[in-house]
């Protein structure tokens, strides 16, 4: 226990020795432990009932007088100065953390920055800062791309998850809990009546993530669980449940498609044949048939109200390889559209499509709210409708995500109701029957 009595009103002679000796190592212990520390420091080790004050002092002794030498320095690779590990690492801040998932995530100095709402010099010289800390370079940088090397893939693997938990350990636990819901492109409205019947039962609140990742930031951590159109991926770790089932609706360009044969007629992506080979890499001069004829079989349908699935099989797809629910795998064997060309995400995909560089098919949903002036969108008949999953991890997932999970699935999978004859029954054979 601490003594706050004045050690000068107590014993005048002592009480210089006992505040030098409180400089060095803290407050005096109230059996005499100032008198002992001055011995050890004079004569060396103290005896055996006061190791710990000895070793106390003799620490910080080491840490005033020789700090940075030998093997017991806090910087010193071998020794991190204490159970956590983290004193070699001081000057690494949260900051720094931030900004390189984010150029991780973007791989794009130039659109992180816009993510963090910073410059991209203060950006650039957050990452750098980072690097100089661990000692390792985690960014390979050219003038037209940026790549994580393997110490920076490691780190990401491992940071990508541990920072929005971390942000969700450091809120205050009396604030009102908070369920993140990720989607792409567009939340479908059967969420609403879902979300609203949470927040009932739960008190929580829901907000809305949008990310265009595959899995809609719960890869990264953003998305505490994910509403996913279309199959999941295998091998994604997940837990999921169908929500509902939505139509597929073909979009046209308005401008005729023109024949493609040469990578310069396709800025959003690389015109490629069924065997996926570059038909841009095909030597100058030579007429592309079949591009020919797909521009064609577009014109053709142009102004048709209606289309048949088979029917796109001889049309140029545009696909979006990210968040995007079709692709020519959907088709038979044998029968299967050409990749036009790919986008990274919708927007891409809908100014590829308006360029007249393919077709596209997407959700029907998510197609009507996003107009665009140089696309009109056609109804499909037999078109195998878009599954709309609700997902969370399969293992570790926020408690909330399992409460709205549940949920999920007991609305798509009511109990079922008791037959009016059965019901009438029970009543009759009641206690008061019996």
């Amino acid at each position: 226990m601490n003594d706050d009595r004045d050690p000068g009103r107590e014993n005048p002679g002592r009480a210089g020795d006992t505040l030098r000796t409180a400089d060095t190592r803290g407050a005096a212990d109230s059996r005499g432990a100032a008198d002992t520390r001055r011995t050890a420091k004079a004569s060396g080790p103290a005896d055996t009932g006061h190791a710990t004050d000895t070793a106390d002092t003799a620490s910080a002794a080491g840490a005033t007088a020789g700090a940075g030498h030998g093997p017991e320095s806090p910087g010193s690779p071998d020794d991190l100065d204490g159970p956590d590990g983290f004193a070699a690492f001081d000057g690494v801040e949260l900051r720094h953390l931030r900004g390189f998932l984010a150029v991780a995530d973007e791989r794009s100095f130039t659109h992180a920055a816009d993510r963090l709402r910073t410059g991209q010099p203060a950006l650039t010289r957050t990452v750098r800062a980072l690097e100089t800390a661990l000692g390792t370079r985690l960014l390979d940088r050219t003038t037209r791309r940026v790549e994580l090397t393997d110490a920076g893939r490691r780190l990401y693997d491992d940071l990508a998850p541990l920072l929005p938990r971390l942000a969700a350990a450091l809120r205050s636990p009396a604030g009102p809990a908070v369920l993140r819901l990720g989607f792409t492109s567009l939340l479908p409205a059967a969420c609403a009546p879902l979300t609203a019947d949470f927040e009932a039962a739960t008190g929580a609140g829901v907000r809305l993530v949008r990310r265009d990742s595959p899995l809609a930031g719960l890869e990264t951590g953003e998305s505490d669980i994910v509403v996913l159109r279309g199959d999941i991926p295998p091998g994604a770790g997940l837990r999921t449940t169908l929500l509902l089932h939505e139509p597929r609706i073909a979009a046209l360009s308005r401008t005729p498609l023109r024949a493609a044969g040469h990578a310069d007629d396709h800025p959003h992506g690389h015109p490629r044949d069924h065997a996926g080979e570059h038909t841009g890499d095909r030597a100058a001069g030579h007429t592309d048939t079949r591009s020919g004829s797909a521009a064609a079989a577009v014109r053709a349908v142009a102004h048709r109200r209606v289309l048949d699935w088979a029917e796109l099989a001889d049309l140029p797809l545009v696909v979006n390889t990210v968040t995007g629910s079709t692709t020519p795998d959907l088709w038979p064997v044998g029968r299967r559209p050409r990749l036009a060309c790919t986008a990274g995400n919708f927007d891409e995909w809908l100014e590829a499509v308006a360029a007249g560089h393919g077709v596209g098919v997407a959700p029907e949903p998510v197609a009507r709210r996003h107009t665009h002036p140089g696309i009109r969108y056609v109804r499909l008949k037999n078109a195998p409708p878009v599954p709309v999953h609700l997902a969370l991890p399969a293992r570790d997932a926020h408690p909330l995500a399992e409460r709205l999970f549940a949920l999920a699935e007991r609305r798509a999978h009511p109990a079922p109701a008791a037959h009016p004859e059965g019901a009438a029954r029970a009543a009759r054979t009641g206690p008061a029957g019996r």
